[in-house]
Parts: C-alpha cells; sequence; structure tokens
C-alpha cells in the first residue's frame, strides 16, 4: 500500500503516524518506497501555495491512502483537500482520503478565533465527499473525516500542561485501523477526544 501525507514525520501526529506503519510493514522493505511526505518544515514542500497543491494533488494519484495532517490556516487545508478530491474524481482514482481536523469543529464559543470555523468548513465538505462512494456514479473514493481532540504534541504539552491528551500512537493505531476496514464500508466521521 502507497501512502502520500502532508505532515512533518519528525513532529506531532505524523511522527507517530510514521513510526505506526514502519511497525507494518516486514523487516527489510523499504519505508520510503511505500509512504511520501510533504510540508514546508520537513521538505520545504509549502502547502498553502497554489502550484504545491496541485502537485501534492497530483501525487496523490500514485498513493492508495492520502492523508491530510497539515493544519493551513485560512482554509488552506479545504482548499488542498479539494485539489485531490477533484483530481482523484477526474482521473477516476480510487485511493481512500483520511483528512485530519479537530474536534474544535462542534462547539459554538463567543470568539474572533477563526480555527474553528475553517474545521467546520472542512468538516462540511468531507462529508459531502465521503458521499461520493455511496452516490450512484462511477466516481468511487473513500472519504473520512477524523477529528481528535487535543493530543500530546510538544507546543499542546507547553500550551495547555493541564488538560487530558489523546496520546498521538493512539491516533496513529485509529488511521492504521481505518485503513483495514473492507473495501465497501467508508467511515465517514469518526471524533476522539480523551476523558480524564
Amino acid at each position: 500500500m502507497k501512502y502520500l501525507i502532508a505532515g512533518n514525520p519528525d513532529y506531532g501526529l505524523s511522527s507517530a503516524i510514521s513510526a505506526r506503519l514502519l511497525q507494518e510493514w516486514k523487516p527489510g522493505l523499504i519505508l520510503e518506497n511505500s509512504v511520501s511526505w510533504c510540508s514546508r518544515s520537513h521538505n520545504g514542500v509549502d502547502l498553502t501555495s497554489v502550484a504545491s497543491q496541485k502537485q501534492f494533488a497530483t501525487d496523490s494519484l500514485n498513493s492508495d491512502v492520502t492523508i491530510v495532517v497539515s493544519c493551513l490556516w485560512g482554509y488552506e487545508q479545504v482548499k488542498l483537500v479539494e485539489r485531490v478530491a477533484k483530481s482523484w474524481m477526474e482521473n477516476n482514482h480510487q485511493g481512500y482520503l483520511i483528512v485530519l481536523g479537530s474536534s474544535a469543529d462542534t462547539p459554538v464559543k463567543g470568539t474572533a478565533w477563526g480555527y474553528p470555523a475553517e474545521k467546520k468548513a472542512l468538516r462540511a465538505y468531507c462529508r459531502q465527499l465521503s458521499q461520493i462512494s455511496a452516490g450512484e456514479n462511477d466516481k468511487k473514493f473513500k472519504c473520512t473525516y477524523l477529528s481528535p481532540g487535543n493530543m500530546h504534541t510538544p507546543k499542546q504539552d507547553e500550551k495547555m500542561p493541564d488538560t487530558v491528551k489523546l496520546n498521538t500512537a493512539y491516533v496513529a493505531d485509529v488511521i492504521v485501523w481505518l485503513t483495514s476496514q473492507p473495501n465497501n464500508v467508508n467511515i465517514s466521521e469518526l471524533t476522539l477526544d480523551a476523558i480524564p
């Protein structure tokens, strides 16, 4: 199985995904041939630029699973997912698109912070995409919107040291579990929150 991941394999959830995928492969199989990573901090790919988004969408046609972990501000994550989806539909690609959102997309608070609104838009768009597999057409691909709550990452642990958080290794396990589902099953949406 070939993966394309928007994220830095040396940080946070992307690092946990990298470690989890290494466990999945038999010894001797070169992970680099099966997983490609794109992020500004890892290999200089700025996924907020139109050119990089188009290239990512084109590259995703060579993957079985495309995972969008990178949090891109200014609705750029929605735009990236849209470019991937359009590329897949134009080319009848039957891959699996997993998009990381946030459980911050659910509550409504009196705040000017744009993050929850961006995640709400991402969630709504992914929900539309997940219906493509159920539709009466030949453009079949799977899409899951995964919205985890706070996770143990260096940034989150520093910002909110007393908040109960999910372990990134657990979220990576959930992602691998999603990819193991039967071809005729699409899990449209999944929300994960830690409890004390």
